[in-house]
């Protein structure tokens, strides 16, 4: 089968789709990508290669934007259409949308395999667990199937899929992922909604075997050259045996590419800190979140501490680790105090670089639930604009427009917080498009010069008009 994933450039490597592309491949089957930023005109593109199945895998702020692609192709070619990802897993309805001919929930491999397959011998796709799916004026919803267990089986991302484009091809960072899953139940997150809609079907945290994650770095300096990894598992210290066998994998192969990962606060020691570093680790990713920690922790269900928070980042500098913090604002009954107690706290942690996003109440999650009880918004997923993480918040708030604006002085203020004073007086300030440049300029310095993650010219994609 000829199968066509529509992807749009978001500087990242869409690991998603080019493992399904592996697996797919691995079985027999065609697949290519066509990005809708990086061809000239991708309709026409589509047109050309004439498939027998798109596949989409959608989030919540970009649904439509697909389903939209989606209808103006059915007008001009045949195929059959499948959207996955996460809003396809959480907001199933989606099948009901015209032009949608069926929808995964959860992992797709074996789903797709089945559905390419039987579509390929001319056979009944109807009840291929993980999908829902239309015939016959009908929609046939059903039930999940067992998670994948052996993450070593499933082949290594396909990253020809996406060298056909030189803004994939010539990145000189390359992102991996070791596993699947987290075993934290935080109120913002979906990990909470899919654990529980698979709490039957397996494991669901698992791990890839050090060996084979070296193997797939051994290929990929090969194939890549990387100068630098992100390793984007949800917390790439879960398994302290797990990282003890990789950090003497990847030091007895002499693989030295220094490398990123996500973190959790409450999991650091001297001897996980002293492993990462002799590993490569140059950079590490934690979530601090809000500097209030009653919201933190009886809101949020962090389970972290502010002393948890400052002592690890301690322990970072003292090893020449950078640090990122994931942070968010806007958060259900937050008030500028504590935007700003948010801020303190990073500045006291001495982080290299404070992230902040505006708090979105994704439908499904637990505190999203809360924030509609409350009233506090209303409940509609298509409030989400594409830029939903940036600029606006939907929660309602007597502070929401200090905060919005507070948002994009918050890296700069946690590193010169002698300067809160003055921001919290431009806060009073409907200078929005100012602030949004200034945050996006300091952003932008800390993601090339800092952290090493995009070259200048990465950042400047332009849209195609096809």
């Amino acid at each position: 089968m000829k199968i066509v994933f529509i992807h749009t450039y978001d500087y990242y490597e869409p690991l998603g789709i080019m493992i399904l592309s592996a697996f797919l491949k691995s079985h027999g089957h065609n697949c290519e990508l066509v990005d809708t930023k990086l061809e000239k005109n991708f309709k026409k593109t589509v047109e050309k290669i004439n498939p027998d199945i798109i596949a989409y895998s959608v989030t919540s702020n970009k649904w439509q934007y697909y389903q939209k692609i989606n209808e103006q192709l059915k007008t001009k070619i045949a195929f059959f259409a499948i959207f996955g990802g996460p809003h396809a897993t959480f907001f199933p309805d989606l099948i009901n949308e015209p032009g949608v001919d069926a929808i995964c929930r959860g992992e797709g491999e074996y789903a797709f395999l089945e559905l390419a397959d039987s579509l390929e011998k001319n056979e009944d796709f109807s009840r291929i667990r993980n999908l829902w799916v239309k015939q016959d004026g009908q929609i046939i919803k059903n039930d999940n199937r067992n998670l994948i267990q052996d993450l070593d089986s499933i082949p290594f991302p396909d990253r020809e899929l996406i060298n056909k484009y030189a803004h994939y091809r010539k990145r000189s960072r390359v992102r991996i992922m070791t596993s699947r899953g987290c075993p934290y139940n935080c109120s913002y997150c979906f990990n909470n909604q899919y654990k529980e809609l698979f709490s039957a079907n397996g494991t669901y945290v698992r791990h890839r075997s050090p060996a084979n994650v070296i193997k797939e770095l051994e290929e990929l300096i090969l194939l890549n050259k990387p100068k630098n990894l992100e390793f984007h598992d949800d917390i790439f210290i879960l398994n302290k045996d797990w990282l003890k066998e990789f950090v003497k994998l990847k030091i007895d192969k002499k693989i030295n590419i220094p490398y990123e990962a996500n973190v959790r606060v409450n999991l650091i020691t001297p001897e996980i800190v002293t492993l990462l570093k002799i590993s490569g680790c140059y950079s590490v990713q934690f979530g601090i979140e809000t500097g209030n920690q009653n919201l933190r922790n009886n809101v949020l269900k962090r389970g972290i501490t502010d002393d948890m928070i400052i002592n690890s980042s301690i322990l970072f500098n003292q090893n020449k680790i950078k640090t990122n913090a994931f942070n968010m604002v806007g958060i259900p009954e937050e008030t500028i105090e504590d935007t700003v107690s948010t801020i303190k706290l990073n500045a006291k942690a001495k982080v290299t670089y404070s992230m902040n996003t505006i708090y979105q109440p994704f439908p499904g999650t637990k505190l999203s639930d809360i924030a509609y009880k409350m009233g506090l918004y209303s409940g509609e997923i298509n409030e989400f604009d594409k830029n939903y993480l940036y600029g606006k918040s939907i929660i309602k708030s007597k502070d929401r427009k200090r905060i919005e604006r507070m948002h994009y002085l918050f890296a700069f203020g946690a590193k010169f917080p002698f300067m809160i004073p003055f921001f919290l007086f431009l806060t009073k300030l409907p200078l929005n498009k100012i602030y949004e440049i200034w945050y996006f300029l300091f952003r932008a310095f800390n993601v090339i010069f800092i952290f090493k993650r995009l070259r200048i010219k990465e950042l400047f994609i332009l849209e195609n008009k096809g």
